[in-house]
């Protein structure tokens, strides 16, 4: 008697099949595109052409228009796209307190923002969203970005690109997916004294996990990025895409050019390391972060005598007034009392 054998589809059909499923399992998930701008019309066009280039759906694109007092906004209003959404604050709320509330205004899932005067390459938020679908414990994802410079024969902006130009190399090692925990302590190891995710257009979020961990620190200026990737490394794991999926301008009109020359950052690294001790886990499993607080806090004595010693510029209203809103949380944390930083 003839025995017959169970039919079974070919492998290369079971492939695509799988390949189909797979693909329609990571367009499930929304994702907002954040472009949190002010007085970005120089930039705004492009930046938003190249967040509509995205391969990946379902997506919004949420742009947060900081009260602009340019064309800013006329020119995002002349784009006749459904997945686009406005939002305008009617005055100046600063980049940080923006950059929360897109967060808190997005409806998506997932997270990527996208800086005004930066660019996503087409599979960019395609490419982040597949390790999202892969890997649950997931909190953010980074990729490596190319760095278009606006005069690159100035020799500050080589000397920049070339210090900052390659930031994930930092790491000992990275995979696709990795351990949170191990990139945490990387950076602990060097006193957090270099960012090597990179800056916020060149990251995706989890939006459960970001407002688990709290907003960005209202009270730093530059190094806001750096702080919240560390609190997410800590509690959650990382993806890595190892080519570059976004372009980061550097140009003399960026916060990071303007922070740098009118000194506004020089408590930056004093809040950072408030933001961490605000975690009761992270403060009382890494004791060496209150000892990195003390070494900053005579760095920054350092550098603000040096900088008067050389007569350097410096705004001194702003600096009595952020010093003392400094010490104001520090003496309010003894008692629990202190305000909320994070968003």
């Amino acid at each position: 008697m003839m025995v017959r054998k169970a039919t079974s589809p070919r492998p290369a059909a079971q492939f695509i099949r799988l390949q189909k499923r797979r693909h329609e399992s990571v367009m499930s998930a929304l994702v907002s595109i954040c472009i949190p701008t002010h007085d970005g019309a120089l930039w705004i066009e492009r930046s938003l052409r190249s967040a509509l280039a995205q391969t990946y759906e379902p997506l919004e694109i949420l742009v947060l228009d900081n009260a602009s007092a340019d064309r800013t906004l006329e020119l995002v209003r002349s784009f006749r796209d459904p997945r686009i959404r406005v939002e305008v604050n009617e005055r100046d709320i600063g980049m940080v307190r923006n950059l929360n509330r897109c967060v808190r205004l997005a409806k998506g899932s997932l997270v990527k923002f996208l800086m005004q005067d930066d660019l996503l390459y087409p599979m960019c938020v395609e490419k982040m969203a597949q390790l999202f679908e892969e890997n649950q414990q997931l909190g953010m994802a980074f990729a490596p970005r190319d760095v278009l410079m606006e005069n690159p024969e100035d020799p500050d902006a080589v000397a920049w690109k070339k210090q900052y130009g390659t930031l994930h190399t930092g790491f000992k090692f990275l995979s696709r997916m990795n351990r949170g925990r191990d990139l945490f302590n990387q950076l602990l190891a060097c006193g957090f004294q270099e960012n090597w995710i990179g800056e916020p257009s060149s990251v995706m979020l989890k939006k459960a996990c970001l407002e688990q961990i709290g907003l960005f620190n209202t009270q730093m200026r530059q190094d806001v990025d750096l702080e919240t990737w560390i609190r997410m490394m800590y509690f959650y794991d990382v993806g890595f895409v190892g080519q570059p999926l976004s372009v980061f301008r550097f140009h003399s009109a960026s916060a990071t050019s303007a922070n740098r020359q009118k000194n506004l950052r020089w408590l930056d690294r004093m809040w950072l390391l408030e933001g961490l001790l605000r975690h009761e886990e992270i403060r009382r499993n890494n004791p060496k972060i209150k000892r990195l607080r003390w070494l900053e806090a005579a760095n920054v004595l350092k550098c603000q005598v040096l900088r008067i010693y050389h007569r350097e510029t410096m705004p001194i209203l702003y600096m009595l007034k952020s010093f003392a809103d400094y010490l104001n949380y520090r003496l309010l944390v003894p008692i629990h009392r202190a305000p909320t930083i994070h968003g």
